[in-house]
């Protein structure tokens, strides 16, 4: 599995940055949607700032798609059930590609690392990743954290 915490890739830059506003853990599963959305919602307008043209936001129920490099980024803000989210963006992918002449050859799952590695970087998904990658899917999940607050 090609897992990495050391971003260079703008679009992840940018859902750092995103995610970085976040507020602390809250039991208030309101306002825990809410933060969610505004940080997905604060993401893919730096993803627009970076280049309109290029970048397309939520094509067809994916969150970002790179025209250039034929890439689908999915943010979960959340790294609760991040598992099942990674699944369910990578048919996201599948179902593009069905529909689509211009194929997606790539997707990167970004996630929040305290709850999304234990889940993600792991045996089951490590093997479907490879999977994919061996039928032109090539599959990458970065992590974003959230900063310490001092």
């Amino acid at each position: 599995m090609e897992a990495s915490t050391d971003i260079k890739d703008p679009v992840v830059i940018a859902a750092q940055a995103a995610f970085s506003a976040r507020l602390k853990d809250n039991s208030d599963v309101s306002e825990n949607t809410k933060n969610a959305q505004a940080i997905a919602k604060a993401w893919r307008g730096l993803v627009h700032e970076l280049d309109s043209e290029r970048f397309q936001i939520e094509a067809m129920r994916i969150d970002v798609v790179d025209s250039e490099t034929a890439c689908a980024y999915e943010l979960k803000v959340s790294g609760k059930n991040a598992w099942a989210e990674f699944y369910k963006d990578v048919v996201k992918v599948i179902l593009w590609n069905e529909k689509r002449s211009k194929k997606l050859s790539g997707l990167v799952f970004i996630t929040e690392e305290n709850y999304g590695r234990p889940f993600l970087d792991a045996p089951m998904p490590r093997a479907y990743i490879n999977y994919l990658a061996q039928h032109g899917l090539k599959v990458r999940v970065e992590y974003v954290r959230q900063r310490q607050r001092t």
